[in-house]
């Protein structure tokens, strides 16, 4: 397997990064682990009215969530094709950067954050918005232990363009994997040495452009909540263009979204935290 996403043993040169965003996140996976503690999937009590079904479990506010999710998909799909057809008719010559699918996909997961009350509550913001002023573009690292930690992670960076490093699995997922397409967010097939070579060069000409990354490090998401081991590419990324890496911690989102559940359980509203 290529080093680049799996996890060999790391030179000096990465050492301080990867120590500093693991710190800032071991806070918020000990506090995630404990909040999930009654989430485990072998718990035999999920709650009123939960059912199970071999996508995982359902209930009253899961299916409204899931529901609000799909129809919003819609205009989120159609909004997509345009950009595609867009893109396609004028040869790549408009939007360079895919700033408009990025908009998009940014516009669905806010709304439906709204709809489905479960903003995240978001502290230290000012620190985001004065290193915004500086105009550099930077790799965010977070903790994953839900699907919430993506509309999670961009609400809190608001409505700047960025491009999620991702598993090339996801492509596959309906809608989302169109948004990563058409969006041109970089992919990462880890079977694959020449696909790992290529996202190294993608996601390292996209900071050099000004436009942000986002990743999960971890690779996976934590069904325990605790801080799984990091994979190396995206602290490679930005160590080679000198871009700086945030770590943001995500609170709570295993609560709202356990693992064994096909949507989120409750609101995440009073619970997760940014």
């Amino acid at each position: 397997a290529s080093p680049l996403f799996s996890s060999p043993r790391i030179t000096n040169n990465h050492v301080h990064d990867r120590v500093h965003a693991a710190t800032a996140l071991r806070a918020s996976s000990t506090a995630a682990a404990t909040s999930n503690v009654s989430d485990d999937s072998s718990s035999p009590n999920e709650g009123f009215l939960a059912f199970k079904t071999k996508y995982g479990y359902l209930n009253p506010f899961a299916i409204y969530y899931g529901v609000v999710a799909i129809l919003l998909g819609l205009p989120w799909f159609v909004g997509l094709t345009l950009c595609q057809l867009l893109y396609k008719l004028t040869g790549d010559r408009i939007d360079k950067f895919r700033r408009i699918p990025t908009t998009i996909s940014q516009m669905w997961g806010v709304v439906l954050l709204a709809l489905c009350r479960s903003r995240p509550e978001v502290e230290g913001r000012e620190i985001l918005q004065n290193f915004f002023k500086e105009g550099r573009a930077a790799m965010f690292v977070a903790n994953h232990n839900s699907w919430m930690d993506i509309p999670f992670v961009g609400t809190s960076i608001g409505w700047k363009n960025y491009k999620m490093v991702s598993k090339a699995e996801l492509g596959k997922v309906p809608i989302l994997g169109k948004s990563i397409r058409v969006g041109g967010h970089v992919m990462v097939d880890r079977s694959s040495r020449k696909s790992q070579l290529l996202t190294l060069k993608s996601g390292m000409q996209w900071l050099k452009d000004g436009i942000h990354l986002v990743t999960f490090p971890e690779g996976t998401r934590s069904k325990t909540g605790r801080l799984l081991p990091f994979k190396n590419g995206a602290f490679k990324m930005a160590h080679k263009v000198g871009a700086p890496i945030i770590p943001i911690s995500i609170v709570g989102a295993g609560t709202a979204h356990p693992a064994n559940w096909m949507f989120p359980k409750r609101a995440s509203r009073g619970i997760c935290k940014v």
